[in-house]
């Protein structure tokens, strides 16, 4: 008479499969959750890269209106305000050899060059990668693009500044090495700057 074979080893197998397929299953929704937090961590910080380059660019236009008999000037000789900068670069601007211009008298074009020199640093240290630029422009957009340009128009009648930073999302287009070619990511109007006598809207 043949006697029942014990079921022991396959009941064991099966069991182990089970434990196999069910840390396969829980390392994919780890892997999954991992990307999800990394990606929430990411946009956080541009979202706060974002405001602070609101703020910053508020910030200079309230100091460009309140000298306004600089910074409607249209040539960066006359108007320590027109930038064009990048992280690495020197400062520009001059700190006017100590005078703060908070405490001390400064002239109109030595506070532009203050204001200048003290703004780029704020951004220096609030955004990586920084880029900056203040020029007079007609239209920052390109339409060919869809994106902001650097390029500016010189008889433009408003005071713009342009702002790019490196951003925490890995995209090759916006990586450190084309950081000067990097289109804006925040353009603001400053101050209406040229003469309005002489100009008539399109349309009138």
């Amino acid at each position: 008479m043949q006697t029942a074979r014990p079921m022991c080893a396959a009941v064991a197998g099966f069991s182990l499969l089970e434990v196999l397929v069910s840390i396969i299953v829980l390392t994919v929704g780890l892997l999954g959750a991992s990307g999800m937090l990394l990606s929430a961590m990411r946009t956080t910080s541009e979202s706060g890269n974002f405001s602070s380059a609101i703020n910053l660019a508020r910030e200079l236009s309230e100091k460009a209106r309140a000298n306004k008999a600089i910074s409607i000037k249209t040539t960066a000789t006359d108007n320590a305000y027109l930038v064009d900068w990048k992280s690495g670069d020197a400062v520009p601007g001059t700190s006017t050899a100590g005078t703060t211009c908070i405490s001390s008298d400064c002239t109109t074009a030595q506070l532009a060059s203050w204001d200048v020199n003290n703004w780029v640093k704020r951004v220096d240290a609030a955004l990586p990668g920084s880029r900056v630029k203040v020029c007079f422009d007609s239209d920052p957009w390109d339409a060919s693009t869809s994106a902001y340009k650097w390029t500016c128009d010189p008889a433009g009648r408003n005071l713009v500044v342009k702002l790019s930073w490196t951003p925490r999302q890995t995209n090759s287009a916006l990586s450190d090495e084309n950081a000067a070619t990097r289109p804006p990511r925040v353009v603001v109007q400053l101050v209406p700057g040229q003469s309005y006598a002489a100009y008539t809207p399109v349309g009138f």
